[in-house]
Parts: structure tokens; sequence; C-alpha cells
């Protein structure tokens, strides 16, 4: 028949350091992954939040009279644009700007 056989000759003792050791470079491996994605999902969070954000009434109210002011400033008319969302440096072909 079969022998039985002690669990202390199949597997040996590992002491509670070697454990410790072990789940600390186990960590130490997959947190900084974690971390670096973590941080990526944050920024792009914060980014789409600021980039779909609409300007508050009064700001846009100013921009607005900026742009139809005759004697504004290419600052001030850059900013109001900005401010707006509205792309001033796309270039348009003139068949266009015509119709």
């Amino acid at each position: 028949m079969t022998e039985l056989i002690d669990d202390e000759d199949v597997l040996p003792k590992i002491s509670p350091t070697a454990r410790w050791r072990a789940m600390a470079l186990t960590a130490m491996q997959f947190a900084p992954p974690a971390i670096s994605i973590g941080c990526a999902i944050l920024a792009g969070y914060f980014m789409y939040r600021g980039a779909n954000q609409k300007p508050p009434a009064d700001v846009a109210a100013l921009a607005v009279s900026i742009l139809r002011s005759g004697d504004a400033s290419p600052e001030m008319r850059d900013w109001a644009a900005e401010a707006l969302g509205i792309q001033t440096d796309i270039r348009m072909p003139a068949k266009f700007v015509q119709q």
C-alpha cells in the first residue's frame, strides 16, 4: 500500500520574512504600471473636462462684444475667439469666402 507522507517532507516551510519579501517584490512589479495607468486616466479626464467646459455667460458676452466692436485690438480679438472656442488659424479657399 501507499505510505503516508508528512506535510513537512512535501512542502518546505516558508518563513514570514520570506513571505513578506515575496509580497513586496510582487507589489514593486505591479504598482508602478498601475499608478501610471491611473495617472493617465485622471489626466485624460481633466483634459476632457477642461476642453468641453463652456465659458461663463459673462465671458461669452464680453467676447461677442469684442468681436462685434470695430476698434478692438488684434490681441483682444484673438482672446475673444479663443474664449469662444473659434479656430481662426484655419485657412479657407477663396471660393468659399466669396459664397
